[in-house]
């Protein structure tokens, strides 16, 4: 069996190719053994002159060039399936990555994601110049779940949603590297200010979260891949 799992998709196309490519040559070799051997009793009845029943050898060279084009209809049909499959795959996530967008941008997450900001200067004591509470629903200061207020717990539960949505184990709807160009500073930025109560929400519900450090570490990782590929530096 093979391990596909901690392959990339550029990876598994390759071994795909590989043995679309291996099974082509499989059923070629096999219809030119058939008739190869078709070819050598066919000389060597004539060369013995011994009978040999017409019927019993055509079905059996019959059989066995059907078997080969056989294997090889099903090679092209997996080739055409597989290229199916993949393009409706990456149609269907990109519609989902544009949905997510949407969101992210909507007025409601707009404000929410105001809140948040907020929050985060105030604890930092950084001055936002803005005196304006948009958030739909901010906590008070006093009533925090594990140091967060409901903007972050909401920002974070969307994240979560989009690590599960990205998971090749669980759901894999969603493209990662989509997800990096679109959302991948938000993410990252995000859970790098708030990782501490992160930790400490996990640590009290172990069954809150569970898909966003992998999508935070696979993001940090695409981030520093790129960024070595383009000879830059990443920021500080």
């Amino acid at each position: 069996m093979f391990d596909l799992s901690n392959m990339s998709r550029a990876q598994k196309d390759q071994r795909f190719e590989r043995l679309f490519r291996a099974s082509i040559i499989a059923g070629g070799l096999l219809i030119l053994a058939v008739l190869t051997l078709g070819l050598w009793v066919s000389v060597m009845s004539l060369a013995t002159s011994e009978p040999v029943d017409v019927g019993v050898a055509l079905a059996t060279g019959a059989l066995a060039l059907f078997t080969a084009f056989l294997w090889l209809a099903a090679t092209i049909t997996a080739r055409f399936a597989r290229t199916e499959i993949s393009t409706s795959t990456a149609v269907n996530s990109a519609n989902l990555t544009l949905q997510l967008d949407n969101r992210f941008n909507s007025d409601r997450a707009l404000r929410i994601r105001h809140g948040a900001v907020c929050f985060l200067a105030e604890k930092r004591g950084v001055h936002m110049g803005c005196d304006h509470d948009i958030s739909p629903y901010r906590t008070d200061s006093h009533n925090l779940w594990y140091e967060l207020p409901s903007d972050l717990i909401d920002l974070f539960n969307y994240f979560d949603w989009i690590g599960y949505l990205t998971d090749e184990e669980e759901s894999n709807a969603i493209d990662r590297e989509v997800v990096r160009q679109k959302l991948g500073p938000w993410i990252l930025n995000y859970y790098d200010m708030c990782q501490a109560e992160i930790d400490s929400v996990q640590e009290h519900h172990p069954d809150r979260w569970v898909y966003i450090d992998s999508l935070y570490e696979d993001l940090k990782d695409r981030r520093k891949k790129w960024y070595a590929a383009n000879n830059k530096t990443p920021p500080q």
